[in-house]
């Protein structure tokens, strides 16, 4: 007989309540000085007779190794705490909360004790909510985001040579499926949803103003069809997509650049990023609309596969671990990766899955140790293969050949 599972579900603030640094640009030299809009923690956890994992969804850069390990303390969690998948949006607008990394903001200790106190208490009051769900699996296109990675000729420190840098590429490999997976009472009326879309949350026009980014839009239009439920966003594999925003500098200065280093992203204007981001909330509340596909929670499979850093990288200190984080429940599976991967991830992971199940990839869970390139873009070069090295404390260099390496730990777990 098969196990019946229950599904619980809340969200709470996670808001600073005084001024610390943001995380995600090193060009911050101060603290926030207003806060544009809410921050939240969004919970979802899946309970049967014996096995139960819980999913946080976190407005934050990343959540960072303190976080992750204050949760598995304070939650009770056992083992390679596989019963905690912790995931953030990836927000260049929060508070920092990963320590390991202060290039990209420093950590406040205080603020990350209370997001951590104020998701364990969520988790807990919850405790006596579950009841059974009907799961709908909806999908669709955004074509909201755009590649990164240029390669051109462009000018370097030994002169004009083809290498790779920041720029729009619209025939770069993007993922514009946008998954979405529904949780309703047996009445019909939903209780919590899961959103999966793969794009930086870097643009929003305030760099000193607290803000969830665009998922915090998606949510509230979610909220105003749905009902206030808990929204849960999953990053997707995003390292080498962002928004769209490009367009030409002025002056000399613009255009040399232009020459020299080749097309350019550029900072939107607040009601253009706003226009984005409503955009994309509507794209996303059309396919919840949509007819979905029924899906079936009938087991309950968690794994935590780690790929040591000698089997991808060379050079470094040995301690920055891959780790993939498995969810499968049977009628659907996540999973996830404390990394940044580029798109081409997403393609290698559909390969390694068979059947026809639902597949939603994250990002930024845990503590990101790296950003992930493919083995075409090594001898390329570039910001994912070594520009983010110094913001990350990340030592080594990657190997040539190093996607069949990471993959095949994850391949292996499945068998």
């Amino acid at each position: 007989m098969a196990q019946e599972f229950q599904i619980l579900s809340g969200s709470v603030d996670i808001t600073p309540r005084r001024p610390v640094m943001l995380g995600g640009f090193n060009k911050r030299t101060a603290p926030f000085t207003s806060v544009a809009s809410r921050l939240e923690a969004n919970v979802l956890v899946i309970r049967g007779a014996s096995s139960r994992v819980t999913i946080v969804s976190t407005d934050l850069l990343y959540p960072g190794e303190t976080l992750r390990t204050q949760l598995v303390k304070n939650l009770g969690l056992a083992g390679k705490g596989e019963e905690l998948f912790l995931s953030a949006s990836h927000t260049h607008s929060a508070p920092m909360t990963a320590p390991s990394i202060p290039h990209l903001g420093i950590a406040d200790d205080e603020y990350v004790c209370y997001v951590a106190t104020q998701i364990t208490e969520l988790v807990k009051s919850i405790e006596h909510q579950g009841e059974q769900c009907v799961c709908t699996y909806h999908v669709g296109s955004a074509d909201h985001s755009m590649n990164r990675r240029l390669v051109r000729s462009r000018l370097t420190r030994s002169g004009f040579a083809r290498s790779s840098g920041f720029g729009p590429n619209p025939s770069g490999d993007r993922d514009e499926s946008v998954r979405i997976i529904e949780f309703s009472k047996t009445n019909g009326q939903p209780c919590a949803v899961i959103w999966n879309y793969a794009c930086h949350p870097t643009d929003f026009p305030g760099l000193l103003q607290v803000s969830a980014e665009y998922p915090g839009i998606v949510r509230a239009r979610l909220r105003s069809q749905m009902g206030d439920i808990p929204v849960l966003f999953l990053q997707g594999f995003s390292g080498d997509v962002r928004p769209p925003f490009s367009g030409r500098s002025a002056g000399i200065a613009g255009f040399a650049r232009r020459v020299l280093v080749g097309p350019q992203f550029r900072q939107p204007l607040r009601y253009e990023w706003e226009q984005w981001s409503n955009s994309l909330a509507e794209s996303v509340a059309l396919f919840a609309r949509s007819s979905g596909r029924t899906l079936e929670i009938d087991s309950l499979m968690l794994k935590r596969v780690a790929v040591p850093e000698s089997e991808f990288a060379a050079g470094g200190s040995g301690d920055k671990s891959l780790v993939w984080h498995l969810i499968d429940c049977g009628g659907f599976r996540i999973v996830g990766i404390n990394a940044e991967p580029v798109v081409k991830y997403r393609r290698l992971l559909e390969e390694s899955f068979s059947g026809a199940e639902p597949l939603l990839t994250v990002g930024c869970l845990d503590q990101p140790v790296c950003y992930l390139p493919s083995d075409s873009m090594i001898p390329e070069q570039g910001y994912e293969v070594e520009g983010f090295r110094s913001l990350f404390n990340f030592d080594a260099r990657f190997q040539n050949r190093l996607q069949d390496s990471v993959i095949r730990r994850l391949k292996e777990a499945l068998i």
